[in-house]
């Protein structure tokens, strides 16, 4: 039988992860707490667009929620239009500044919460001892698991790379992109067909809307990542570009800066990048493959259309559901397994209203 595990923002939020709509509550306090935590200049300008553009009185910013900042822009982006006098160059700006806010906030929350991580790492070594089944290149007849992430933080990311090196493993964590390691002498990280190929195995984790250890080239669009770094908040003083086009364009240096590419709330997502269009297409070969689904923390929001139109088109119908979701209050559960059922129809569904961390140690 073959699982996938479908992570939203509540699989991360017991071990400290903030869920997207208190993102701007927290940017806001952590900031006023100490400035120097976020780069100046950036910070400036993201409060500025919300103050001046959007017209948000400043005791109200941590009010606003961020679909309401990125389809804007983002539309204006399709159309090539200007946003209320800021012209394309700004509004590329504008959002370069909400990646660093949002990237930054997520990262100075993550560390900082004193929250056990524990029950991560187990799921980890889960992944790790059912995928290790494709190793010594059986994985044409086994390919057990995987998990499809929409969350940007890395918790899961580190934890199976930690458990990949403390047990010894000839394996990776496969994004199912083009992947590069950010340094160059770094083994492990690589795409998981090369290390299928050496008789190792992979650990698939997909990412959907990016990753905060995730950089881009803007001319290859090669994409580059490292463990335990949050690289997606960039380090403005010390902007780092790509190896390769460096090395093949010396002449053209500048313009090959490595910047944060991560998909960010917004109601017309932009899936155009050529490294997402292959995360996607795959995230609905390993959904159509599942004999099992299993939600954890994912709400199946209506605004989130692409998720549902590819769980709609991909899903067997035979194929099994388990929803994890926190709700003790009896009354309130009635209505989630409504939601759930309307979307699936007949296809079996169970439910757990444990939470995560509940589920995941019974696993």
């Amino acid at each position: 039988m073959k699982v996938v595990f479908i992570l939203g923002a509540g699989f991360s939020v017991e071990a400290g992860a903030p869920v997207q709509a208190k993102l701007l509550t927290e940017a806001i306090r952590l900031h006023q707490e100490n400035p120097s935590d976020y780069d100046k200049k950036r910070f400036s300008i993201f409060k500025r667009f919300l103050t001046k553009q959007l017209g948000y009185a400043e005791d109200k910013l941590a009010d606003v929620e961020l679909e309401d900042i990125f389809t804007p822009l983002d539309r204006c982006l399709t159309e090539s239009s200007q946003f209320r006098g800021i012209g394309l160059d700004k509004i590329m700006e504008v959002r370069e500044a909400v990646f660093h806010v949002i990237g930054r906030t997520i990262q100075l929350i993550l560390d900082k919460s004193d929250k056990s991580k524990q029950y991560i790492n187990e799921f980890a070594d889960y992944l790790t001892q059912k995928s290790s089944s494709r190793s010594h290149r059986a994985y044409r007849n086994s390919d057990p698991v995987s998990a499809i992430s929409t969350n940007w933080d890395i918790l899961l990311d580190n934890s199976i790379h930690q458990s990949i090196v403390e047990n010894g493993h000839n394996a990776v964590v496969d994004y199912c992109c083009y992947i590069s390691s950010r340094d160059e002498k770094d083994e492990s990280i690589k795409p998981g067909l090369e290390k299928l190929g050496q008789g190792g195995f992979n650990v698939k984790l997909l990412k959907l809307h990016g990753s905060l250890n995730w950089l881009q080239c803007p001319r290859c669009m090669r994409l580059y990542a490292r463990f335990s770094r949050k690289d997606g908040a960039i380090d403005y003083s010390n902007r780092e570009s790509c190896r390769h086009c460096d090395r093949n364009f010396p002449e053209e240096k500048n313009n090959h800066l490595l910047a944060s590419n991560l998909i960010m709330p917004t109601y017309i997502k932009d899936l155009s990048n050529p490294q997402y269009k292959v995360i996607w297409q795959n995230a609905g070969i390993e959904i159509a493959e599942a004999d099992k689904l299993v939600f954890i923390g994912y709400s199946l929001p209506s605004a989130d259309f692409e998720m549902r139109q590819l769980l709609s088109r991909m899903t067997r119908k035979n194929a099994e559901i388990e929803v994890v979701d926190y709700c003790s209050n009896i009354d309130g559960q009635q209505p989630i397994k409504n939601h759930w059922k309307k979307f699936f129809g007949k296809r079996k569904i169970s439910f757990h209203f444990g939470g995560a961390k509940a589920y995941l140690d019974a696993l």
